[in-house]
């Protein structure tokens, strides 16, 4: 996650409003702001107690090249509640969009909004704390649904420099009532000097095929089934036999009428091997069921509380979450 002090953000501001005014046609605006408020009682080894409070508000400013084109600046900054007022950096927004029927492609440093991966591969706390992707992702739109690429750099690749980076697709495809869901993701990870560099690499991916009715008594009810494999491979740490390898069975439920949803999942199998995956799952017998209710569902403002509970090999545990989503848009008037 890149940071920057007050100071930069307010001189990098200053330049994007001056550049702006000089050269836009048409000056666009997003605003944001999120809630957070994830509760987790958690007693076993794969789990850690903790209550995650915190708000982050968002502000970005850029101009419409042309209709499907569009440069944005800005930041966001989250309180994390009962810590110092400033304890978080800000953190710096600013890309490229290119967007049509077909593609919505950014590059730069850009808020993730949705997440790529689901929970197995990539824990929805990094989200928390780190908001935004920095690299390139597409998203394709087609007939029978839609596949994303990612490429997200952590730090800078060069000589004498920690190099990490994730690559990734996933998507879903439907054939009427029935989908195929897939999955697949490489994390590099590599330190130290040349000849002397540790290299951590891990990844997963999987299958699933499923069969979802909408619109019925039910507003969507859906249910697939599949499997994951993840490995970890570290070239320099003698403690582990590697490459550790898993493969296990993946499946999902999920239904929904009007503001109730109950969203599952269940995943039998050897534990994962996945240093940034939902830690839950390296248990290798875990379920979840999450009971939800979409309290607010507006085109500008999303509200949501989950009841979850967690099947961590052999143990129940729970956890809560209430979370607030607002997006504003808009041009501004020169």
């Amino acid at each position: 996650m890149t940071r920057f002090s007050f100071r930069t953000i307010f001189a990098t501001s200053i330049l994007c409003i001056t550049l702006l005014n000089a050269f836009s046609q048409e000056m666009i605006w997003k605003a944001g702001f999120d809630f957070i408020a994830d509760n987790r009682e958690f007693t076993t080894y794969y789990g850690y107690p903790e209550t995650i409070l915190g708000s982050r508000v968002s502000a970005e400013i850029g101009f419409q090249i042309d209709t499907n084109q569009a440069i944005l600046a800005g930041g966001s900054y989250m309180v994390e509640h009962g810590e110092k007022m400033f304890a978080h950096t800000p953190v710096l927004t600013m890309y490229y969009q290119y967007k049509n029927n077909f593609l919505n492609f950014q590059a730069g440093c850009f808020p993730i909004e949705k997440a790529t991966f689901p929970k197995v591969l990539y824990t929805d706390s990094l989200i928390y704390y780190r908001p935004n992707y920095q690299g390139a992702r597409a998203v394709f739109t087609h007939n029978l649904g839609e596949q994303t690429v990612l490429f997200d750099w952590h730090t800078q690749v060069n000589a004498g420099h920690c190099e990490k980076f994730i690559a990734g697709i996933s998507g879903i495809t439907h054939l009427k009532n029935v989908f195929i869901t897939d999955m697949f993701y490489y994390r590099h990870h590599a330190e130290g000097d040349r000849g002397k560099k540790s290299v951590a690499d891990n990844g997963g991916w999987g299958l699933n095929a499923g069969f979802e009715l909408k619109n019925t008594w039910f507003d969507s009810l859906s249910i697939s089934t599949g499997f994951v494999n993840t490995w970890y491979a570290n070239a320099k740490d003698t403690t582990i036999v590697s490459p550790l390898r898993s493969l296990a069975s993946y499946s999902t439920f999920y239904i929904q009428k009007k503001c109730i949803g109950l969203d599952a999942v269940y995943y039998k199998g050897e534990g994962t091997h996945l240093p940034w995956g939902d830690p839950l799952y390296r248990c290798g017998n875990y379920a979840r069921i999450d009971g939800i209710l979409y309290a607010l569902n507006t085109p500008n403002v999303e509200a949501s509380f989950r009841w979850c509970m967690h099947y961590v090999d052999g143990v129940w545990d729970n956890s809560q979450q209430i979370y607030i989503r607002a997006r504003l848009h808009g041009k501004l008037e020169r």
